[in-house]
């Protein structure tokens, strides 16, 4: 166990850094959309894939409504609450969840005939496979990923060969102890207490300082005041994708 933790501990900074200098074009062009926007898109997208009819476009539109009404209030409460969630309240929240997801199907069945129900199903289906198995990526691997990596970032930052050099250096340095900890997880089934997570998290903010550190002693002043833009884009983009996904 306490391998696993000095891995984890070891793998969330540099993992933090990674994030702040990858930048995924897919992120790049996300909409900031309101929930009533993005319900409305939604809503136009069922519409086109279902034919759905004008009183049908009604009965989603308001479900579709009830669920970001869920969502602000679930938001709304995690702000308020200053003290994390015990197991016994996770497992609630998770059947709550499946109860809730449940309900939505049965409401959607009613509205939908046969037909668009099963094609409704097999879109939400594949909408679901899509996002376990990580759509979005490229599935290269970790060498070609830090190549990509370091490509962009010399596009964006405009880098020497010495300064492509040090940035490949720290991305290798990513990968391994990645792997490290890929392998740390499945040598162990025990889970960190909370005093482990609280210190996870405390060496995270210290590696992502020490990361930036780095970054700033290999870019010049133009370069660092660049990168330090795209992290804090990032960041926000970070926090819409997270809503979104409310």
């Amino acid at each position: 166990m306490k391998k696993l933790f000095i891995t984890a501990l070891l793998f969330v900074g540099i993992v933090s850094f990674a994030q702040d200098i990858n930048q995924k074009p897919a992120r790049d062009q996300r909409e900031k959309l309101t929930p009533e926007q993005r319900n409305e898109k939604h809503l136009q997208k069922l519409t086109s894939d279902l034919n759905l009819d004008k009183k049908q476009q009604e009965e989603v539109k308001q479900l579709l409504a009830e669920r970001s009404a869920k969502a602000e209030k679930f938001r709304d409460d995690r702000k308020d609450s200053k003290t994390k969630p015990t197991d016994a309240e996770r497992e609630a929240f998770k059947k709550q969840m499946k109860a809730d997801k449940e309900a939505n199907d049965a409401k959607m069945k009613a509205i939908l005939n046969a037909d668009q129900y099963t094609k409704w199903t097999a879109l939400k289906k594949e909408h679901e496979g899509h996002s376990r198995k990580g759509d979005h990526k490229d599935h290269k691997t970790p060498q070609e990923r830090n190549q990509s990596h370091l490509q962009k970032l010399t596009t964006d930052l405009n880098l020497n060969a010495d300064q492509q050099k040090q940035v490949s250096e720290l991305l290798s340095e990513r990968s391994t102890k990645m792997e490290m900890l890929k392998k740390s997880r499945k040598d162990s089934d025990a889970k960190p207490t909370d005093a482990e997570r609280k210190a996870i998290k405390k060496q995270m903010e210290e590696d992502h300082k020490a990361a930036d550190a780095k970054m700033k002693s290999i870019l010049n002043a133009d370069q660092y005041k660049k990168w330090t833009a795209i992290k804090k884009e990032h960041k926000d983009k970070m926090k819409d994708h997270r809503k979104d996904k409310m």
